[in-house]
């Protein structure tokens, strides 16, 4: 189970992603299909089932984009199910200290250095590759933690410093949120988010953050960011359907102000 992912940061190149929020499998095989190096599909904030997990790992099947599941919680029940569904990689959110690290690693890695129960399902092909997928799924797997409270910040040192974490994602959103700022782009919020991309570089452990541009995503990249994404698929949907429904409210209204016009072109 090669993960291109995994590829594309051990050698130092930018991974491109976005968000999955709709659970539509025609939806989901669409966005895989574009050319994105990772999907992030978002269970923390947004209520995909398990069965609906499955339904979008499955839409991904055959895609050059790596699955990853941001999961509710950092807990073994949430991995491990996201895992044995297929997932690549996963996101644990909240990740505060060295111990909450220690656990998000210990659920997601088989024993020696973890703590996973083997049943890896469509994972491991429905037992057909059961062995085979045991013996590469602590490399192959990629866990990455969010940093996004001032505590985590505080912690920072000690979180990059545990065994098996691939790479850390900042939530900046929520990093304004606990730090009482509320603006994502603020000062305050900013050196924050440059200080981390700063450490993670020494620590030469990949990060990354949500990008809503391609000028702010390029922005990133030359600090040194690898792990991002750009928009999502809601938003995408959301401005394409704003910007048809701007345009053609304009043609419509200009077009009409001149009698028979609309007509004739029927």
């Amino acid at each position: 189970m090669p993960n291109n992912l995994k590829e594309i940061l051990k050698n130092d190149k930018p991974a491109l992603g976005t968000w999955l929020a709709c659970s539509d499998p025609y939806f989901v095989e669409m966005m895989a299909g574009l050319g994105f190096d990772w999907l992030l599909i978002d269970m923390e904030h947004i209520p995909i089932s398990q069965e609906g997990l499955r339904t979008m790992l499955i839409a991904c099947k055959g895609s050059d984009s790596v699955p990853v599941v941001r999961v509710s919680l950092n807990s073994r029940e949430y991995i491990q199910a996201a895992l044995d569904l297929g997932a690549q990689g996963v996101m644990v959110p909240m990740v505060n200290s060295r111990a909450d690290a220690e656990r998000a690693v210990e659920y997601t890695r088989y024993p020696p250095m973890g703590r996973r129960g083997l049943g890896p399902i469509r994972a491991g092909q429905y037992g057909k590759n059961d062995s085979v997928y045991r013996a590469s799924a602590n490399e192959e797997i990629q866990l990455f933690v969010q940093i996004e409270t001032p505590e985590a910040v505080k912690n920072i040192r000690e979180i990059v410093g545990v065994k098996g974490i691939n790479g850390l994602y900042i939530g900046n959103g929520d990093l304004a949120n606990f730090m009482n700022d509320g603006q994502v782009g603020s000062a305050a919020v900013q050196k924050v988010v440059e200080d981390l991309i700063q450490l993670a570089k020494e620590a030469s452990l990949p990060i990354g953050l949500p990008t809503w541009s391609p000028t702010e995503c390029h922005y990133y990249v030359e600090l040194g960011a690898q792990l991002l994404t750009i928009g999502s698929d809601m938003r995408f949907a959301a401005n394409g359907a704003l910007m048809e429904l701007a345009g053609t409210r304009q043609l419509v209204n200009k077009e009409s102000a001149i009698p028979g016009t609309v007509e004739s072109r029927l």
